[in-house]
Parts: C-alpha cells; sequence; structure tokens
C-alpha cells in the first residue's frame, strides 16, 4: 500500500517518458528525409562518396526510428499492464476501512472514502468537500491532541514511522479515541488514523476500578461514561444518560463552578440509579478547555456501595489488553484518580509496569513505571500494613488508607483489584482523599475548640462569681478606707486586679462565643478608618500599617467594639511575629467577593452554613516568620501562646475566633514560614435593600448617672454564691432599700408565696441548682405582678435573649460587677418605690 501510494504521487512519469520518445523520432524522421531530398537535389554536383554518406546517415536515421518504435510498443504494453495493476492497488487504497491519507506539508494531497467519511463524521467537513488537513481533523479535540498531531507532523528524517494516541469529539458530541500512525516518506508522510475507542483497552483498564468515570460539557451534557458508571446506574446495556442531572443529585456544585482549566471541584453529593435508589457518593471533577473552546470536565466518582462489583470478561481479549495498557492509561490523564498496573499479585514484591500521569501529579515526583509498588508510599509500616498482602487478599470495596511519597504527602485511598485477564498481575487505584482529610481534619478540630469553648464559659462563668465577690467586698472596704488612709494603696490594687481579672474572662467568654454583643450596621471602610489612629499608636514605629479600602463595600452587621478587638488583637499578634526581625509591614485590606469567587473547596463549603452569596473580607497580613503546621493547627485554643513567659496570655487569637464565629462569619490562617502570615474574616453581607429599610440608629445621647444613688422599695434577691448575695444585700440596705434574701429558687418561691408585701424588683442569679431563674419567674409571675425583674449572671446576655425578648419587664446584669453599677441598676429599675 505505500509503495502504490508513493507511485501515486509520481503517477505523471511514463506520460513524460512517451512525449520525450516521440520528439526523438520526429528528429530522426527529419534526418532522414533531409538527407535523401539533399541527394537528389545535388547528385551531379556531389561525389559518389558524398552521396554514399549522406544514403548511410538515411539508413542510420532510419534503424534508429525503427527501434524508437519497437521500444515505444513495449513500454506502451508494459504501462498499459503496470497501469492495471496500480489501478487494482488504487481502489483498494480508496476502498480501505481504514481512514488513510497522503500528506505533505501539512496538505492532504489525496485521501481515501474512509478519510471522508471519518471527517464527515467528526464534522470537520468545509463548504468545498475536499478532504480537510489533519490538524483540522482533529480540533475538537484537547490541547494534548493538538500536541500529539504536531509531534506527528515534526517526526525526523530518519524516523521511519511514528505512533500517538488522541482524544476527540464528533459532532453529536461523543468523546472517541483513534490511534494514529505515521509513516515517513521523505518530503511526504502516509497518516493511517483507526478509531480504537471500543477495544483501545479503555473499559478493560477501568473494568474492575472503584470508581464511575464520565466526561460532561459545561451545560451538563454526559459526553462518555465507563462501564463502572453504567453498572452502578443500572447495567452496561442501558442507553447512556443525556444529561448529568439525570444521576447526580447536587450537579450544579459541579457545573456552576468556575471552569479553570486544571480546577479540581470535589464535593459529596448522591447518585441516582435508574430505579430510584439515591447513594451518598463523593464526586471529583477536573475542567479543561477543547481546542474548539468548549468547556469539558472529566468526573470521577467513588464512595458508591456496589464498590467493586464483578463483570464477565472475554478471557480472548487479555492479550489486546495487555498490548493496549500504556494507550489506555495515557488517555486517562485527565482523570482525578491515579491507576497502576502492577506486575505480581504480592503486593510488597508488586512492580508498577504501567501508570497514568495522574499519580505523577498526586506523588510530585517522576516516572513510576518497573519502580517498587511498594515505594509509591512513604514509610509507615503500621499504616501501610496492607503491603504485605496478596492481591487476591484485598477486598475491591473496602478501601486502605495510605500516604504518597514525596514533599506533599498526599492521602489517598488504596483500592486493589487482581486482574481477570492476566495471570499475576493486579490493578491498584489511588483516590485523593486530602479533601475528606482535610473535612475529618477540621471536624475534630472544631469539636475539639467546642468542648474548650464549653469548658471555658463554665470557667468563665464560676471566675465571674468569685470576681464579683471580690470587687463587691474591695468596694465596701474601699468607702471604709478612702484616699489617704495607709490601707487604700493595697486596697486599689485588690480592686485593679480584679479589672484585669474581668478582662481575662471577658476574653474567655468572647473565645466561647458567649460574650454580650450589640449587632449594629458596620459600614467596614468607616470602621477601619477609625481605628487607624489607635493601632498606629498602639504598634509602634517598627510596625508600618498600610490600610486598602475595597470600593462599595455593602454594610455587615456586627459589634463594633468586637470588631475593633480582633482587628486589635490580629494587628498586635502581627507585631509580635516580626520583633524578631526587626519589624515589618502590616496591611489591613477589605474587600467583597461572592461565593462564585471561592475557588477553595474546603472554603466554599465551609461558607455554606453563613447566610448570602456575598461577604466582606478583612485581611490582616504581615511580613514576619511565618508558622509551621503544627503552630497553625493549635493557634486558637486558649492560653496556647509562642511568646515568653509573661508577655502574653494565648488568649489574643482564641478571642478572635470566638468573635468571628459568633458574629456569623469565618476564619482563615495561611501561613509560610520565612514569608508571613495572612488572617481572613469572612463576614455576611447586609442585603442593601434590608440595609435601606433599616432605621439608622441615631445618635445616643450621653446617659447621666444619678448623683444620688438611695432609694426605698422591697427587693428579693436571689442567688446561690452567698459570697456574692450577702455583700450584695448589706449594700443595697446602706441605701435604704428593703432587701430579702434566698439562696435558691425553691426558697425564693416560698417567699413570693408568703409574702405579705408586694415586691417591686426581684434580683436573680439565672444558673442555681435546682429551680434555676427563668423558672422562678415563670412560676411566680403571677405573685409578682408589676414587679421588675433583674436576672445576673456570669453568662452572656444572648444566652438568655429568648426569655428577654418574652419579657418586657426583664433586664440584665453581666457579673462581675461593683457596688456602684448594682446600685445604679436597682435605682433605674425602680426609682424612689414607696414602701
Amino acid at each position: 500500500m505505500v509503495s502504490v501510494i508513493r507511485d501515486m504521487g509520481e503517477e505523471d512519469g511514463p506520460a513524460r517518458r512517451s512525449v520525450w520518445i516521440w520528439i526523438l523520432a520526429g528528429i530522426l524522421g527529419v534526418v532522414i528525409l533531409a538527407s535523401a531530398f539533399f541527394a537528389a537535389m545535388n547528385a551531379a554536383d556531389l561525389g559518389l562518396n558524398a552521396i554514399l554518406l549522406l544514403g548511410g546517415l538515411a539508413v542510420v536515421a532510419a534503424f534508429g526510428l525503427m527501434s524508437l518504435l519497437i521500444g515505444k510498443r513495449s513500454t506502451d504494453k508494459f504501462e498499459r499492464r503496470q497501469s492495471t495493476r496500480d489501478g487494482v492497488y488504487a481502489e483498494a487504497f480508496y476502498n480501505s476501512p481504514e481512514a488513510t491519507a497522503l500528506v505533505e506539508g501539512g496538505k492532504v494531497i489525496h485521501a481515501n472514502k474512509a478519510y471522508l467519511s471519518l471527517a464527515e463524521k467528526i464534522g470537520a467537513m468545509g463548504v468545498s468537500e475536499s478532504a480537510p488537513s489533519v490538524d483540522r481533523l482533529f480540533s475538537a479535540g484537547g490541547k494534548d491532541t493538538s500536541a500529539a498531531i504536531f509531534r506527528l507532523h515534526h517526526i525526523q528524517m530518519d524516523t521511519s514511522s511514528a505512533e500517538e494516541t488522541v482524544d476527540t469529539v464528533d459532532s453529536e458530541g461523543t468523546l472517541h479515541r483513534y490511534r494514529i500512525h505515521v509513516t515517513n516518506l521523505g518530503g511526504q508522510q502516509i497518516w493511517q488514523i483507526a478509531d480504537i475507542t471500543r477495544d483501545s483497552g479503555g473499559d478493560s483498564v477501568l473494568v474492575e476500578a472503584p470508581v464511575g468515570l464520565f466526561s460532561v460539557t459545561r451545560d451538563g451534557r454526559v459526553l462518555a461514561t465507563n462501564s463502572v458508571l453504567d453498572r452502578w446506574l443500572g447495567g452496561t446495556d442501558i442507553v447512556r444518560p443525556d444529561y448529568m442531572r439525570e444521576f447526580i443529585e447536587d450537579a450544579e456544585a459541579l457545573l456552576e463552578s468556575p471552569a479553570t482549566p486544571g480546577r479540581v471541584v470535589r464535593t459529596d453529593t448522591r447518585l441516582i440509579t435508574r430505579k430510584g435508589v439515591v447513594t451518598p457518593s463523593i464526586m471529583v471533577g477536573t475542567w479543561t478547555v477543547l481546542d474548539s473552546g468548549e468547556e469539558v470536565a472529566s468526573v470521577a466518582l467513588y464512595g458508591h456501595s456496589s464498590l467493586g462489583a464483578k463483570k464477565d470478561v472475554d478471557p480472548s481479549a487479555s492479550s489486546k489488553a495487555a498490548l493496549a495498557v500504556n494507550d489506555s492509561l495515557a488517555g486517562f490523564s485527565s482523570a482525578p484518580v491515579a491507576i497502576l498496573q502492577l506486575e505480581g499479585t504480592d503486593l510488597s514484591q508488586a512492580i508498577v509496569k504501567a501508570a497514568n500521569p495522574v499519580l505523577e501529579r498526586m506523588s510530585g515526583g517522576g516516572a513510576w513505571q518497573d519502580r517498587p509498588f511498594s515505594q509509591v508510599f512513604a514509610k509507615n509500616d503500621v499504616d501501610h500494613r496492607f503491603l504485605s498482602l496478596s492481591a487476591s487478599d484485598c477486598e475491591t470495596d473496602k478501601p486502605f488508607d495510605a500516604t504518597l511519597a514525596g514533599e506533599k504527602g498526599l492521602p489517598v485511598s488504596v483500592y486493589i483489584v487482581p486482574d481477570p485477564d492476566v495471570a499475576g498481575s493486579a490493578w491498584a487505584y489511588l483516590v485523593d482523599t486530602s479533601a475528606r482529610k482535610s473535612l475529618e481534619d477540621q471536624l475534630v478540630q472544631s469539636q475539639k475548640m467546642q468542648a474548650i469553648g464549653q469548658l471555658a464559659a463554665g470557667v468563665a462563668h464560676d471566675f465571674n462569681n468569685l470576681l464579683t465577690a471580690i470587687r463587691l467586698n474591695t468596694d465596701e472596704l474601699l468607702q471604709r478606707h478612702p484616699v489617704g488612709d495607709p490601707s487604700y494603696p493595697e486596697l486599689q490594687n485588690i480592686n485593679t486586679t480584679g479589672i484585669r481579672a474581668a478582662a481575662l474572662v471577658k476574653k474567655l467568654l468572647a473565645f466561647s462565643r458567649k460574650q454580650t454583643r450589640r449587632m449594629e450596621l458596620l459600614n467596614v471602610t468607616d470602621t477601619l478608618s477609625e481605628m487607624i489612629v489607635t493601632l498606629k499608636q498602639t504598634l509602634g514605629e517598627r510596625a508600618q500599617l498600610n490600610v486598602v479600602h475595597g470600593r462599595g463595600l455593602p454594610a455587615v452587621r456586627a459589634d463594633k467594639s468586637q470588631i475593633d478587638t480582633v482587628l486589635m488583637n490580629l494587628c498586635v499578634n502581627a507585631r509580635d511575629a516580626m520583633e524578631d526581625q526587626g519589624g515589618g509591614t502590616i496591611t489591613i485590606s477589605s474587600l467583597q467577593k461572592s461565593r462564585q469567587d471561592i475557588d477553595d473547596a474546603n472554603l466554599a463549603l465551609a461558607l455554606k452554613t453563613i447566610p448570602g452569596d456575598n461577604f466582606v473580607v478583612i485581611e490582616v497580613a504581615d511580613t514576619g516568620t511565618g508558622m509551621t503546621d503544627e503552630v497553625k493547627s493549635k493557634i486558637f485554643e486558649p492560653f496556647f501562646t509562642t511568646k515568653e513567659v509573661g508577655k502574653g496570655t494565648g488568649l489574643g487569637l482564641a478571642t478572635v475566633y470566638g468573635i468571628v464565629q459568633q458574629s456569623g462569619g469565618h476564619l482563615t490562617v495561611d501561613s509560610k514560614l520565612g514569608v508571613g502570615t495572612i488572617f481572613r474574616i469572612y463576614l455576611p453581607a447586609v442585603d442593601p435593600s434590608e440595609a435601606a429599610e433599616e432605621d439608622v440608629p441615631k445618635a445616643s445621647s450621653i446617659t447621666k448617672k444619678p448623683a444620688d444613688l438611695t432609694g426605698q422599695g422591697n427587693i428579693l434577691f436571689v442567688e446561690d454564691e452567698a459570697s456574692v448575695r450577702l455583700i450584695a444585700a448589706k449594700s443595697l440596705r446602706k441605701k435604704g432599700y428593703n432587701v430579702v434574701e434566698a439562696e435558691d429558687g425553691e426558697e425564693a418561691f416560698e417567699l413570693l408565696e408568703d409574702a405579705e408585701e408586694p415586691f417591686d424588683l426581684m434580683i436573680s442569679d439565672v444558673v442555681m441548682p435546682g429551680m434555676d431563674g427563668p423558672t422562678l419567674l415563670k412560676k411566680g409571675r403571677a405573685m409578682l405582678g408589676d414587679a421588675r425583674i433583674v436576672f445576673i449572671s456570669g453568662y452572656a446576655e444572648e444566652e438568655f435573649s429568648e426569655l428577654l425578648s418574652e419579657e418586657p419587664d426583664v433586664t440584665f446584669l453581666p457579673k462581675p460587677f461593683t457596688l456602684a453599677q448594682l446600685a445604679e441598676k436597682v435605682k433605674a429599675e425602680i426609682g424612689e418605690s414607696e414602701l
């Protein structure tokens, strides 16, 4: 066939030879006629010798002419035979079932019917109906396909032939695989193209794979599926689904994600079978862009309950599958799962004979062919005990957890499946579980932080009770020992220490998200601007502060004082991180992000719990020393600090974490050793229409504290902490109030039942053994009448927000409080009630 095509390029050679024969014959004929005519006309003048010379010349020319005519006849007979033979070969070329073309300089000179049919099937035929170029034929393929075509066009002159396997999409959107064989003819090339979609070994490679694979367009149209997914959906004989939404419950998680080439989307989803059975699965997709501009995703599903279901395989296909291993694996270069063919069923001794390129990307290493399978994983005899097993001992639906070797140390699930086609071989499928592992770590960290938060809240409550007693008694002593008294400095020192302790407890409450807050609409730009002066004064000269404001930021709803605390703590922490290097730069920036702008799958999942689609992001970046992963995992834990003893409480970042969580936001941290750290605060943006409808709070006037804190009225004081109850009641009596004490809810209820005169005010602790404050209020509401209610507690006011909203006469006084604050609260509630 090659020689025939070569001769087709030279088919005008015989015609050229025939023309030259006739020209030479004509010249000889002219010589004969000229010699005879000249001899006849000049016979008298010429001698005998001259006449004989001319006659001899004529005879020689005549013999030459005769020889040419005889040779021409023989040549014609040979060429007729040759033409008949080449015609048969040419007909065979044009009718060959394999698409074939003769190419010169990238242009198709001759193409057979199969090539034209293939071009029509792919949709590459032009208006002229002439054979399209090979480049145009595969223009719908991706960048890998284009690269393969380029390599074949530019094979070296001393290379006799070359072969590539490429993928492309036909006019109906179906994905096909082709093997292209190119034979070099010097200045020309013979291109032979075979469709190997069905027999390339692709299905045989993945027949026992524990993953379902499919490719899908941007609009959700399914291009191809593997046999595993077909079985999961209901059997290989069913019609392939037309659209992804037919079998994936949350298809938008992939289809609405940014189609950035190489971007990986991981999400939990549910697979819907033909029978309507819904099972949880994990979906991993990778976006690519074809040369035609079409966006296509290669998707893997794993974790399905029918994992590892067997399928009958034709044993006669074993040799073909073995020969096609490398080609078929190379075809899955964009599949989000590593596929390895192993030689040997003893996993400790098995050798990697072939692997798709995904393994190199996942491991961050070089080629793995002919290397021990055990070297794929990090050295860990405990976690990688499965390497001591045989492939036949492994259950295909029960993966092993492992960690890949290399700097990445990527966590993977390993599925081992014996090869049903090739004896002594096995397949290994490595699924990237880094996203799942990250979510598990986040869940563990979240549970740990929640447990620590509950502990911190309980500790803060008990501390507040103790601090309340300390501060009330200190106030009482300060009244007896005013300024100038020898004991005043020591008492004032106790009081100051109590205030510092109260601030420390406040941080604990902030971390545990139990702090009282005052939510309002905030303009982040204004908030940052107002903090600049305070921050510069606090940070000092060594830390340079830069503030970058975002434009047109929407409002957020938060407690302004808490946001100020967050910014202060982050900036002070950044300053301290740069102290060893003599200072640096702290940059605070604000910007707006929509949910669609989030590329990180873990972050997108974390933000799902936050309402709305828009966020205001506050970034605090420093040029400090950065943190290790170990330190980064602990920075939000209370009392954890890397500073020297006495230079930090370890509550700064814990406070930041608690405030952001309590404000309905999300906090992330990125840090790199030697580069610096970036904290990002994501706060939900308030809808502009909602913000416009909400009344703008008027500037509050300064509340004047009453000069006279004395008063009259009957007060029921309920507190289980005796040290707090005794000093508080004593102080109120000094102010002129009639105070009745109760050490718990049951005693207070009995006092209400036996009371001869109504109470004007009830001050009650919230958390008490037995009957607590809210229960006491509900049971004794009728007996309290119009009495005002003040709850006191070491917990935050928000813990009782529902109760406070139901009872209009109920107010709150957080612990620890001073005698003055208690007296002011009582005066504000009952004023000058008459006995």
